[in-house]
């Protein structure tokens, strides 16, 4: 059986006593979409609550749900999810996993880690737990996820993760313990 590598498999890791950033492996993504009068009733029946607005998120036990259309969700869920094959045939399911690789930046820093890298207000009133931004980080396309006061799930594809990393890492240098 093939095992999975990592795409930041040679990545250098970064230490700092105030920021973390490291790889969050162990996740199923899936991209969800339909046209159905139902989908989105349908929906929740298998992974609960749907966020309100595109750029939201809504965790649900071990769902977390991004709207990142009108009538498009991504699910977040265990490595060993069985939520897709529920919706199977219900709606449009397209695996996501193997094409994504997620990146988690905590720390009081991360927010001023990621102003240096993205076009997004990070603000705290505005970028709040919860939300979702469709994004770039050196024209590559990513979703940052802000899951708390100062921390960030970056999903970045797998082609281009390690150049994610490294403007991640490289804009964090000044928080390093490792320069």
């Amino acid at each position: 059986m093939l095992e999975r590598r990592s795409a930041l498999a040679s990545a250098r890791p970064y230490v700092s006593a105030v920021l973390k950033i490291a790889e969050r492996p162990g996740f199923t993504l899936t991209q969800v979409a339909g046209l159905s009068t139902d989908f989105e009733a349908r929906l929740a029946a298998v992974v609960g609550t749907l966020p309100e607005k595109v750029q939201q998120a809504q965790a649900n036990g071990a769902h977390t749900l991004f709207r990142i259309g009108p009538a498009q969700f991504w699910i977040v869920g265990p490595e060993t999810d069985e939520a897709p094959s529920r919706l199977e045939g219900q709606c449009a399911v397209t695996p996501l996993s193997s094409s994504r690789t997620r990146i988690a930046l905590e720390g009081a820093p991360a927010r001023e880690v990621l102003a240096r890298l993205i076009p997004v207000d990070l603000h705290p009133s505005v970028f709040t737990p919860g939300t979702v931004a469709l994004t770039g980080i050196h024209h590559t396309p990513v979703t940052v996820h802000c899951t708390g006061e100062h921390s960030f799930d970056i999903y970045a594809m797998r082609t281009f993760a390690l150049n994610v990393w490294d403007a991640v890492t490289d804009a964090a240098r000044v928080f390093a313990d490792n320069r």
